[in-house]
């Protein structure tokens, strides 16, 4: 019979935590917390609740990549004949019947390196950021062969291509994906509930800076591989700094050049919306959702772009 481990990583996640750790306990062995820094006695409520405990050391800058690596370390340390390992974040909980579904998708096919499944955000009207997480993760807007933050990875295949990437602040898991898929293995979702979230997002810097990260990872990424090697985020990386730096020179260009009619430029800003409302109508959105979605990913470029910048600077400023 294949054996599973979880590796949960939070901080302060307070009740949520609870609550994760009790939808993997019992069907998980072992069970290893990674808490970064809690001040809310999260390492002791985990304990209580029969988990092994990592405390992360911060002395290092935080990525979830290092948290996940040091979990999983410490699984296989503890029970090396572990098969599979289940990453969960302590914001979500995983809902039962995935673990059977999950085992016997690997069991079944050992080319397969990871499974993952639907998400369902917990709260989608408590906030418009929520909102935002529960339209992310609908099938229809998510690469099936690209991992999030949580999945079920065959052990094998995780140690073969070195683990998660630590020197990222966030899409480790699509750099790991972008690994396993280079080495020959597949990922696949299935249509299968696997965790609910919940995000708790309530405030627009919350959102800015998540979406900061992303530019700062797609910069990195493209810097890693080289544009040729880079394929799957050069699109989005080249999209940065069209939105979010050439149009907007050229729409101050205009404008100085032609006055008022050079603001016709900033047109291209709702034609972008509109592009992607009508591709995600066309995949079976409500017109509500196509259009938020839309508008965050038109806003999402500067941001994005603050964080190309961030990584551009830290680059240079490197010894």
């Amino acid at each position: 019979m294949s054996r599973v481990a979880a590796v949960v990583i939070g901080r302060n996640e307070g009740p949520r935590l609870a609550r994760c750790l009790r939808s993997v306990l019992g069907r998980c062995d072992p069970v290893v917390y990674v808490d970064s820094a809690s001040s809310d006695g999260s390492s002791d409520v985990a304990r209580s609740l029969g988990a092994d405990v990592v405390a992360l050391d911060l002395s290092m800058p935080f990525t979830f990549g290092r948290a996940r690596n040091r979990g999983a370390a410490r699984a296989l340390a503890l029970a090396p004949d572990v098969d599979y390992l289940q990453f969960v974040d302590a914001d979500s909980e995983i809902v039962a019947p995935w673990f059977d579904a999950a085992v016997a998708a690997l069991a079944e096919a050992p080319r397969i390196a990871a499974v993952h499944g639907r998400l369902r955000e917990r709260h989608p009207g408590a906030s418009v950021y929520d909102h935002l997480y529960a339209l992310e993760f609908d099938p229809r807007s998510e690469d099936p062969e690209v991992i999030g933050g949580m999945a079920m990875m065959r052990v094998t295949a995780f140690a073969q291509v070195g683990c998660y990437a630590e020197n990222m602040q966030t899409f480790e898991d699509h750099e790991l994906s972008f690994r396993l898929r280079r080495a020959g293995w597949q990922i696949r979702r299935l249509d299968a509930e696997m965790a609910v979230h919940e995000a708790g997002m309530t405030r627009w810097r919350e959102w800015w800076a998540r979406e900061r990260r992303a530019g700062h990872a797609r910069a990195q990424l493209v810097a890693a591989y080289g544009w040729d090697g880079a394929r799957p985020w050069r699109r989005a990386y080249a999209s940065i700094w069209f939105w979010a730096v050439l149009l907007p020179a050229l729409g101050a260009a205009s404008t100085w050049a032609w006055g008022r009619g050079g603001l016709l430029v900033c047109l291209a800003y709702p034609a972008l919306l509109y592009r992607v409302f009508r591709r995600l109508q066309r995949s079976g959105f409500a017109p509500a959702d196509a259009a938020l979605y839309g508008a965050a990913r038109v806003a999402g470029k500067f941001p994005q772009l603050q964080g190309v910048l961030s990584f551009l600077r830290e680059r240079g400023s490197a010894p």
